[in-house]
């Protein structure tokens, strides 16, 4: 359930983009972080970011929010891929109208196939915490599952915990998005819509010729520049 937060200078695909990616796994963050930094001709050490975080409960650290904070902050945090304490936990967590000091924020947060793998009822607590970091007119890019996607109607009745919700094997959480219930959750938090559409994609298994029905929804949501 990696999420993504940039920070940009306006320009897109700007060398001094830089991306923080939060996940609640280790594992997945060292995976991320080992891809990124052996893709050819990206120069990533002092631009990618990954940290430990599972936002469906804990809020963003403060050192987040702007350069200040990561250099004046209580605590040394070296976020470079080299770094012994690249995955970090921020003790003082803050949002950006808590702290006159962390300006600006974050320009995207990107959430792929994220939301649908926590429970749902977090989905509106987390919606409010990426609100907080995101300046205004920043965007949310957002792509999950929809509903009666193939893999929906592979779950068993037993592995059904709520609506349109089911909890997998290993435990983890599948949960299928209407547009409705996306608009509901990002307007409720304060963003504004720019795109919503469900993307249905149809492909074949060569191996076995079976046809594979995707059903994904698509979302593109800001944050409004005066509140």
């Amino acid at each position: 359930m990696m999420m993504t937060v940039i920070m940009n200078d306006s320009c897109r695909c700007s060398p001094s983009i830089s991306v923080y990616a939060c996940d609640c796994s280790e594992d997945t963050l060292e995976k991320a972080n080992e891809i990124v930094c052996n893709t050819q001709g990206v120069d990533a050490k002092d631009r990618f970011h990954p940290f430990l975080l599972d936002v469906s409960k804990e809020n963003f650290p403060g050192w987040l929010f702007c350069k200040c904070c990561q250099s004046s902050d209580g605590k040394v945090v070296d976020l470079s891929p080299d770094s012994s304490h690249l995955y970090v936990r921020g003790k003082n967590s803050i949002s950006l109208k808590e702290d006159q000091c962390c300006v600006g924020g974050i320009d995207f947060i990107t959430m792929i196939f994220m939301l649908s793998a926590i429970p749902f009822n977090t989905i509106s607590a987390t919606l409010e915490r990426c609100m907080s970091v995101l300046k205004p007119g920043g965007l949310v890019l957002f792509r999950d599952y929809g509903v009666y996607d193939m893999t929906m109607l592979r779950f068993l009745p037993h592995q059904r915990v709520g609506f349109r919700e089911y909890m997998r094997a290993d435990g983890t959480y599948s949960y299928f998005f209407s547009l409705d219930t996306v608009r509901e959750l990002f307007h409720a938090a304060g963003l504004l819509e720019l795109e919503l559409e469900y993307c249905c994609v149809r492909s074949v298994n060569r191996k076995n010729g079976k046809n594979m029905q995707r059903v994904w929804v698509h979302g593109k949501f800001k944050k409004p520049t005066s509140q």
